[in-house]
């Protein structure tokens, strides 16, 4: 990313000054959550209340307006109406705040009334040198350092510990779907982004950056629709030639999909074949169930797409092996069976094993274990895994994808 780009960057995620524009001092209320968020989670800036009924907020000194505050502020997160919004922005640009997080809903999503006040209201700021990330939305994380900068309880609450996962969200809420999914597998988390409308920062640029930042392995993509097509196109490009898997979730298969998907963020979903084809030609792994979103980035992280869809099959059991082949078959993916030199080595190590189109190995109880990826030359160059059904959401990652680890 360029200069510009990284001030904002940085400006989202490592904020040194943050202002609390409408922060309540009533711990019932969501605008006075990010401020305990951004404590409880370890958050060393400073943080900057701003509302004229408070002088104090939670042991922070509270402020009437942005033009009050001290100091340079980074980032200003926006907690007041949508009809207060327009003014909040313009402070920003007075105060030269590089990036502004906009909470309120009422925009895009609210019908053709709302989408031109959001369309002004980004005229406006673009004009004064403030990038938008919302509006409708609830926030960011990230993990190094510290920034639990959200609305969302679920941030709030859970202990998330730093790892390789990147999370960008067109649902608020969801955020903290995903990540109580990931914390309850163990898996850690560098960067969650609620996008919402997309005003101005989208998805697409988002993912771009972030194929830049060292502290994220792979990319997770909760989506309505598909904005700036090109950009992430060339972003999903970048990230696959870096060996960071993006991979995504995304409503609209159906008709009560799309339309539920237009009514939460003002997004236009398009079908289902449509972003199919969009995720194929460019290396996007759509997935059928969020869980699948865990289990992948391990399998493909570092890794580079290859021109092959070869599959080497190896299971406990006969039945367990059948269900796997035939859940590969489906896809047409080229499952291969083992040569007679697997079979061979495996008997030497204690394995009694029958072939066909998949690997059946039985290992005596004090036979060593083993886990996680191997290397079998003797399936023609192919690598083999333990495999489960779910894997085969690889097959999305186009005819360039490395269908076996």
């Amino acid at each position: 990313m360029n200069e510009q780009d990284r001030r904002v960057f940085d400006a989202i995620f490592s904020p040194r000054t943050i202002a609390l524009v409408g922060a309540s001092g009533d711990a019932r209320k969501h605008t006075s959550r990010p401020q305990r968020a951004l404590r409880r989670h370890g958050y060393t800036g400073t943080i900057v209340p701003i509302n004229p009924r408070y002088d104090d907020v939670f042991g922070d000194r509270a402020y009437p307006s942005l033009a009050e505050a001290p100091g340079d502020i980074d980032h200003a997160f926006l907690m007041v109406p949508a009809a207060a919004v327009p003014d909040a922005v313009d402070q920003c640009i007075d105060s030269r705040i590089p990036i502004a997080t906009i909470y309120a809903d009422g925009f895009a999503e609210a019908g053709p009334e709302g989408r031109l006040r959001q369309e002004e209201l980004v005229a406006r700021a673009k004009a004064g040198g403030v990038r938008l990330l919302g509006p409708n939305c609830s926030g960011i994380l990230n993990t190094q350092p510290s920034c639990a900068l959200s609305v969302n309880a679920a941030i709030e609450q859970m202990d998330v510990k730093p790892g390789p996962l990147a999370v960008i969200s067109q649902s608020g809420s969801m955020t903290g779907g995903l990540l109580s999914r990931g914390v309850g597998r163990g898996v850690g988390f560098s960067k969650v982004v609620s996008i919402g409308n997309e005003s101005d920062l989208t998805v697409a640029e988002i993912t771009d950056w972030l194929v830049d930042d060292e502290q994220t392995g792979a990319i997770l993509l909760f989506l309505e629709t598909i904005r700036n097509a090109p950009r992430l196109a060339t972003a999903a490009r970048r990230a696959v030639a870096a060996g960071k898997p993006v991979i995504a979730y995304k409503l609209g298969r159906s008709d009560v999909g799309r339309s539920l998907a237009a009514s939460h963020t003002g997004a236009m979903a398009g079908t289902a074949e449509v972003s199919d084809a969009f995720f194929r030609a460019n290396g996007i792994l759509r997935i059928e169930n969020l869980e699948t979103m865990f289990e992948l980035p391990a399998m493909l992280t570092g890794h580079h797409p290859t021109a092959r869809h070869r599959v080497a099959v190896m299971s406990t059991t006969g039945g367990g092996a059948a269900t796997v082949v035939d859940r590969l078959g489906s896809f047409g993916v080229d499952v291969v069976p083992p040569s007679d030199a697997v079979v061979e080595t495996l008997a030497e190590r204690g394995s009694t094993s029958r072939g066909g189109r998949s690997l059946t190995s039985h290992m005596p109880a004090h036979a060593p274990t083993c886990t996680g990826r191997f290397s079998m030359n003797s399936f023609d160059r192919t690598t083999a895994t333990s495999c489960w059904p779910s894997q085969v959401a690889r097959r999305s990652f186009s005819r360039r994808s490395r269908s076996s680890r």
